[in-house]
């Protein structure tokens, strides 16, 4: 029997069932509604849920803040330049907070004897493998004083935090916090180095009571959490 003889005892048997006939265009009918109940349900009535994560929603960030201090007192020679070294893993950073910025202020205890001249007391932050914000403008590295006053230094560790509100547009609240929980930042040490040139009298000391200073570094290290809200 021939191929073309095959097909048309086939199409023959299908259009001569009745039975067959009504089932098979029943199920087509039923797959052609379902398929369209389908589309028009997801591009009809899920089209708020579709939008809410591909329009942006506005964000407002606020960040609440803890701080821990850190100290050294050294006693240091004339003409010397002390090292000074924090180890930042030595503090407890509570969970879901980051180092922000620190800052660092140094005074000194003035023990000139009888000249009761302030000795010159300089301060640097020494840039290393701590990871900082070496570059931010807001840095302070470096300080002198010769009149007794605090040095105050400052460095930012987080990338562009300074605590402030922040209103940002985002698809969603990961997204926007996104830039607030990075990991990895002020980890290292703090180095600080001291110098000190003892001020006496028109440069005279003559029963050698002025040759060190006792100098205070006090370490403020602010440490932040993000907390987001929608705004309406």
């Amino acid at each position: 029997m021939s191929s073309n003889g095959d097909l048309k005892d086939i199409i023959s048997n299908v259009t001569s069932n009745n039975a067959g006939n009504k089932f098979t265009i029943f199920s087509f009918l039923a797959a052609l509604i379902l398929l369209s109940y389908t589309g028009y349900d997801t591009v009809i009535y899920r089209t708020d849920v579709i939008s809410e994560f591909s329009e942006p929603n506005e964000y407002r960030i606020t960040f609440s803040t803890q701080n821990e201090t850190m100290q050294a007192v050294e006693t240091v020679q004339d003409d010397e330049t002390r090292n000074v070294l924090f180890d930042l893993s030595d503090i407890n950073i509570p969970d879901g907070y980051m180092i922000g910025y620190i800052d660092i202020i140094i005074t000194s205890e003035e023990e000139s004897g009888i000249s009761g001249q302030c000795d010159s007391v300089a301060g640097d932050i020494i840039e290393n493998e701590l990871t900082a914000q070496w570059n931010d403008p807001n840095n302070n590295l470096s300080g002198q004083d010769s009149s007794c006053l605090p040095i105050e230094l400052d460095i930012t560790i987080y990338p562009n935090f300074d605590g402030e509100t922040l209103n940002i547009s985002a698809i969603n609240e990961y997204q926007a916090l996104l830039n607030w929980t990075q990991t990895g930042w002020g980890e290292g040490d703090l180095s600080i180095d001291l110098d000190l040139d003892v001020n006496a009298p028109l440069g005279l000391d003559p029963l050698g009571t002025d040759t060190d200073e006792e100098i205070t570094i006090d370490v403020y290290i602010v440490m932040f959490k993000p907390n987001i809200s929608q705004l309406e």
